[in-house]
């Protein structure tokens, strides 16, 4: 379907007007069907949806009316070649404006798109970052032996003179009344408690410390506000407490059968050099990522110009998108999530805007730089070769790997290497730039996401995290 791009306009920072012209035989193909389109929504009183004459049509609405509708089909049909042909990327819907529009003339329209605006950076260079330590400490290595050791624990029952210290795991008998009555939750038998784990209530737990196994035990607390069942909040409750087991948790030593868990080490120390290693290696990845959030969160605060509010919606919606389908997925409602982290909608809502609003920044950044660096940082025939091998290599699958490169050969597979490839120069171009104030201390990990060998299954084939960039989740 032939069209013609007659002028192009810049008529804002970041606004275009694209004047089209298209022959007046495009336009007569669309008319039959705007005829149908017609049809099949008029109302008109004696005559089905559908089934309405064109003549009738005319009379009801106008030849005008018809042309109209075929424009808009036209329009809608040729706007994708006419973004492509413009190589433009519109952030957001067009606004289209027909000029002419006539039964024997050429269709003639004017489009006008928004785009990303190119925003104006700010000195990149000298930026003060921190530099976490990435030395492993004694202490952080001990820890993440003892967190491996832990998840191969056993339970081993104590001797019968041994009280219950805390950390110890009792099986108990448990009676509470309220005034000499009981209540929904108040009993059970066997109950399996880690003592100190505030499972139940603090106060309940502690007076179990330094009780014997056979031994009975009166406690008498206050219910706090915190209960579920409100209710009962501020009662007092007598507990009859049974001790009928103790166990104490037992952690393997690292020797020749516990390594078996993990793959082929020697030894002790050459498990625990592994371990430091890995550590050391997480440490650099945190370092890193600091620098960098740092680096763009004071480029972000330098930016003068605010970002497209179409952009900020369609990241906002994609976020959520996201969150719903996890959530879907988790078979958990969203409004039960809030509950769980202790937000409101408001200020989940809140959240999420000002986290897509961030995103749109750094976008836009990292396309001003890429646009300021280009000699610097097109990727090589062998940088190519290698991050190609390097993705393969995250897999075991060999029907994923075949669908990985049959990807990777193709145009959009090549880009997005080399896009990967120019962020990440990038990356280490600010790096580089930065001025680097190291720790003093031995920067601390985070527990929850320390590596330990039984998540390497589990993480294998993972993709790095990476910035959002418009059309990515």
């Amino acid at each position: 379907m032939s069209h013609k791009i007659k002028n192009r306009e810049k008529i804002d920072l970041n606004k275009v007007r694209l004047n089209v012209e298209v022959p007046n035989s495009s336009l007569k193909k669309n008319i039959g069907k705007a005829y149908k389109n017609i049809s099949s929504k008029a109302d008109i009183p004696g005559f089905r949806k559908g089934k309405i004459p064109y003549q009738v049509i005319d009379a009801n609405f106008g030849k005008q009316h018809v042309l109209s509708e075929a424009a808009s089909l036209l329009i809608s049909e040729l706007y994708p070649n006419i973004v492509e042909e413009s190589d433009l990327k519109p952030i957001d819907y067009p606004r289209v404006k027909i000029t002419q529009l006539q039964e024997d003339l050429p269709l003639v329209f004017e489009v006008e798109l928004e785009l990303e605006p190119e925003i104006e950076l700010p000195d990149c260079k000298g930026i003060k970052v921190t530099g976490l330590s990435t030395e492993v400490s004694d202490q952080e290595l001990e820890y993440q032996i003892n967190t491996i050791r832990n998840n191969y624990a056993t339970l081993e029952p104590v001797d019968d003179d041994k009280p219950i210290t805390k950390g110890d795991y009792v099986t108990i008998d448990f009676d509470g009344k309220i005034e000499g009555k009981p209540f929904e939750g108040g009993s059970a038998e066997d109950y399996l408690l880690e003592v100190g784990s505030n499972t139940l209530f603090p106060e309940f737990e502690n007076s179990l410390v330094g009780a014997k196994k056979g031994a009975k035990k009166n406690i008498v607390l206050t219910l706090p506000d915190s209960i579920q069942n409100k209710q009962l909040s501020g009662k007092k409750v007598d507990f009859s407490v049974f001790i009928k087991e103790i166990k104490r948790k037992v952690l393997p030593e690292v020797n020749e059968e516990f390594l078996k868990n993990f793959g082929d080490y020697k030894d002790a120390d050459s498990f625990k050099d592994s371990i430091k290693k890995r550590l050391a290696k997480q440490k650099e990845n945190i370092r890193k990522a600091k620098i960098i959030e740092e680096i763009l969160g004071h480029i972000i605060d330098k930016i003068k110009s605010d970002v497209p509010g179409a952009m900020v919606t369609s990241r906002i919606k994609q976020i959520n998108k996201n969150i719903d389908e996890g959530l879907e997925k988790q078979k958990i409602k969203r409004s039960d999530y809030l509950k769980v982290i202790n937000a409101t909608e408001d200020k989940f809502n809140l959240e999420i805007k000002e986290r897509a609003i961030r995103e749109v920044k750094e976008h836009l950044i990292f396309k001003a730089l890429e646009k300021a660096e280009k000699k610097n940082i097109e990727p090589s025939e062998d940088e190519i070769k290698k991050e190609k091998d390097d993705i393969i290599g995250r897999y075991k699958e060999e029907d994923y790997i075949k669908k990985i490169k049959e990807f990777l050969q193709k145009p959009e597979g090549e880009e997005t290497i080399k896009q990967t490839i120019r962020r990440k120069k990038i990356i280490d171009l600010l790096v580089e730039n930065s001025e680097i104030v190291e720790e003093k201390k031995t920067g601390s990990m985070d527990k929850n996401g320390i590596w330990t060998p039984d998540k390497e299954k589990k993480e294998t084939g993972e993709k790095d995290k990476k910035l959002w960039t418009p059309g990515s989740q």
